[in-house]
């Protein structure tokens, strides 16, 4: 159930007025009291309590709802959002809080680019001394990011908020984790169902906080570095940053929790902040600061016309229809949406009821003829969905593993997949048989695609190389060795002529796939390379002329970039992302561009 606006709450005391937002298990409103005062009421979601998986935890649920809401109400300090009261509404626990006047930190970034060094160091202070007071009740917070510290309107106060993740915790002993996190801003130990717990968690939380006020970049997920991603340095994005401040992000940032700062005090003394700080006055109203990029001509222009945000987790997969009248998109949160390009109209979910996946969709691609859909998960299966009913008509077992990658074949009859057990395997659409395992890499597929004629078969893996595979015998034909790093996507012309890779070493390649010759490398990305996609309008040819058209490539630096294969040249670069770019596909007349983010959002982009 949904509170709409005049709904009274606790015996009228409460008007609801509108419904502020949603996570996983949450739900805000904003409502006035019978004085006219503004406050935010936070509840369960009804529908989460009644999920067949959830009703056997229902009463827990509640319960640790309503615990850590005393708890907080205990925590008194001028930079937490206060609770004002506890109540229950028709079984519904709920809490009411204090309304902030201003806007979060993810917004002031969003509007100033970076925050000048005093600045963020004083909010740093404010919101370290707010975490102190919560540690000392034996709390941790476990989800400290911009997007959860308001600035009051007016005033140099920052305040920290959403403590839907809060748990008790006793230092250094292993407790069992919510799998719940932010990537860039969450430890390696919430990647793991039990860790120990201490301050340390806060420590890192609020180091990549501080990294990302000072670079605007979103740092490494731990669980990217500890699959040998590094952490570069936020002096690299911003050189104005002080050697110390610097050294305090990367020490706060450790991946082992012993080599981290045990407490926040530890790290703040390692920033060097003082009570002189409080007496600085914030900019947050003066004009954008540089971001710390080389500026780039547009002789492309493209624009965004819609943000699509019904995804209420990160967005992994973005494809479109080969008539173009479809976009699909798979999220974090388990499920799929389909959309119309032209409006940006959400048409229809797919995987919320007892047919869905279970695990974060990762992978999508449309059938050829447009009647189904696959998807592949880290809940180790791929699913067919007959587009027209909605309805999941098939679960393929896949991998025994993690599917990074899936395809259609030109003629709609083989599906093929990559996993995270190394391995790929190539299955019978309409039976979903098993036909061929191909074994050869040494680490995680990455990415699958297959030539125009359905051939052969290309990969890219974590082992830093791409193969190419005989689709009739699964006899490997070639491998390509250049990239110095992971090979995220791979991706072939219209013609099969050229092949292009991008990688977690920044770098896209280019290479004659008759040959096997790398033709070109495009630099420019700050962080890896995501995904790519060739323009189809106009073709792609290696002849005497060189290469012709373009290409657009997204990565984790939060941007799109558009490339002219002739000269090499970046001749666009969107920047409209928040956070890693994870998927981008073209419209069949490319004119229209898809992007899928970490930002929860996926985007078109129109070229004008």
């Amino acid at each position: 159930m949904v509170w709409n606006a005049g709904y009274l709450l606790f015996g009228g005391r409460y008007i609801i007025e509108r419904k502020l937002g949603e996570g996983g298990i949450g739900i805000t409103y904003l409502a006035r009291t019978q004085r006219g005062e503004r406050r935010v009421i936070k509840t369960l979601k009804e529908n989460i309590l009644n999920n067949p998986a959830w009703k056997p935890h229902q009463a827990k649920l509640k319960q640790d709802f309503r615990d850590e809401a005393v708890r907080l109400a205990v925590c008194r300090h001028p930079h937490i959002v206060q609770i004002e009261t506890i109540f229950d509404e028709f079984d519904l626990p709920c809490m009411v809080m204090e309304y902030i006047e201003g806007e979060d930190l993810g917004k002031c970034l969003e509007r100033m680019g970076v925050l000048p060094e005093a600045d963020a160091l004083l909010y740093m202070r404010q919101i370290g001394d707010a975490l102190k007071v919560i540690h000392r009740k034996g709390l941790l917070h476990r989800d400290i990011k911009p997007r959860n510290i308001m600035i009051r309107n007016g005033k140099s106060e920052a305040v920290l908020i959403d403590f839907g993740i809060a748990r008790e915790f006793i230092p250094n002993v292993v407790q069992r984790h919510t799998v719940y996190r932010t990537p860039g801003f969450a430890p390696p130990e919430q990647y793991e169902l039990e860790a120990p717990r201490g301050e340390y968690i806060d420590v890192y939380g609020l180091a990549a906080t501080l990294y990302s006020l000072l670079t605007n970049f979103i740092p490494t997920s731990a669980d990217d570095r500890r699959n040998n991603i590094p952490l570069i340095p936020p002096q690299h994005f911003n050189p104005n940053i002080s050697d110390r401040v610097n050294k305090a992000i990367l020490l706060g940032m450790e991946l082992q929790p012993i080599y981290r700062p045990q407490s926040i005090q530890q790290w703040l003394d390692l920033l060097g902040v003082g009570d002189s700080l409080t007496s600085l006055s914030p900019t947050l109203t003066s004009t954008p600061q540089q971001k710390f990029s080389t500026p780039i001509a547009l002789p492309e222009r493209w624009q965004c016309v819609h943000t699509l945000k019904s995804h209420s987790s990160m967005v992994h997969s973005v494809v479109i229809s080969p008539d173009g009248q479809l976009i699909a998109s798979g999220s974090g949160n388990n499920t799929i949406k389909l959309w119309q390009p032209d409006t940006g109209r959400l048409l229809r979910t797919l995987g919320r009821w007892f047919d869905g996946h279970s695990s974060m969709v990762q992978t999508l691609s449309f059938s050829p003829d447009g009647q189904l859909l696959a998807s592949g998960s880290w809940d180790d299966t791929i699913k067919l969905w007959m587009l027209s009913t909605g309805r999941a008509i098939r679960t393929i077992i896949a991998h025994s593993s993690w599917v990074n990658s899936i395809a259609f074949s030109p003629d709609g009859n083989l599906l093929a997949s990559g996993g995270a057990n190394s391995t790929i395997k190539i299955w019978q659409v309409h039976t979903g048989q098993e036909i061929r395992t191909l074994t050869g890499h040494s680490d995680s597929v990455c990415s699958v695609t297959f030539s125009p004629d359905g051939e052969i078969l290309v990969s890219g893996s974590a082992d830093y190389t791409i193969k190419f595979w005989q689709v009739s015998t699964g006899r490997e034909i070639r491998t390509l060795t250049g990239h110095s790093f992971f090979v995220n996507s791979v991706t072939l012309s219209w013609d099969g002529k050229i092949l292009a890779s991008g990688s977690s070493d920044n770098k896209i390649k280019l290479w004659q796939v008759s040959t096997g010759k790398e033709i070109r490398t495009l630099t420019g990305h700050t962080n890896p390379v995501s995904s790519l996609a060739f323009n189809p309008i106009p073709p792609i040819a290696f002849d005497t002329g060189g290469l012709r058209g373009t290409m657009a490539s997204g990565s984790w630096d939060n941007t799109i970039k558009i490339w002219e294969l002739n000269t090499g040249n970046e001749i666009s670069t969107l920047n409209e992302h928040s956070n890693y770019v994870r998927s981008i596909a073209f419209s069949p007349d490319g004119q229209t561009l898809v992007s899928a983010s970490d930002d929860d959002t996926i985007k078109i982009w129109q070229r004008g």
